[in-house]
This record gives C-alpha cells, structure tokens and sequence, in this order.
C-alpha cells in the first residue's frame, strides 16, 4: 500500500521492475558455459553464430565493439541453454528477439 498519494501515482521506472526469481536463476546458471550471437551478419563487427565461452560478461566484453554501434546485438548473444528456443524465437513473430534481429537485418 502506498504511504502517501505521490507514491500511487509514481511511474514505474525500468530500473525498478525485476526479473521473476527464475527467469534471473537461469540466466545466471547456464550451465552449457557458452553463448552464442543469433542475429544477423555485422560486416567488420559481428557474425552469426560467434560463440563465446565463459559468462555473459566476458561474451558481451568480447562483443563490444558490435554492441556499441549496434545495441541491439546484447539480446541477441544467447545463452547455449536456451539456444534452441532463441532460434525459434527469432524466426517467430510477436516477440523481442524476432523484433530486435530484423531491425539489425535493416526489414
């Protein structure tokens, strides 16, 4: 219950909205120890399919360069956990994935 009238009507901030328990339990866990970039070809940045050992920091570290010109390329460097959901995703209309990889692709 809010304590007073501003705290009802406060925007909800991105910053303040968690992942449910699991969703960040998994992500966290992968227990295949690499990930994977499923989107489109970057000329001189970033090939389909480049696969990353270690933790998703090191991935996204190794992958600077691509997400700095294109920053959609972070959500689409894949756990190998749930690789092959995020294929069929990305192929799948209605979803961030499929959205992300065509705006990368130039669709």
């Amino acid at each position: 219950m809010p304590k007073n009238k501003s705290d009802a009507e406060a925007p909800v901030r991105t910053e303040d909205v968690k992942e449910p328990a699991a969703a960040s339990a998994a992500a966290k866990k992968n227990e295949s120890g690499f990930y994977i970039y499923i989107g489109p070809n970057i000329k001189g940045l970033i090939q389909t399919g480049t696969i990353y050992r270690g933790s998703r920091t090191h991935a996204l570290r190794m992958a600077a360069a691509a997400v700095k010109s294109h920053p959609k390329v972070k959500s689409l460097i894949v756990a190998g956990d749930v690789l092959p959901e995020a294929r069929l995703k990305v192929k799948t209309p209605g979803n961030a994935l499929y959205a992300n990889y065509q705006k990368l692709a130039g669709k």
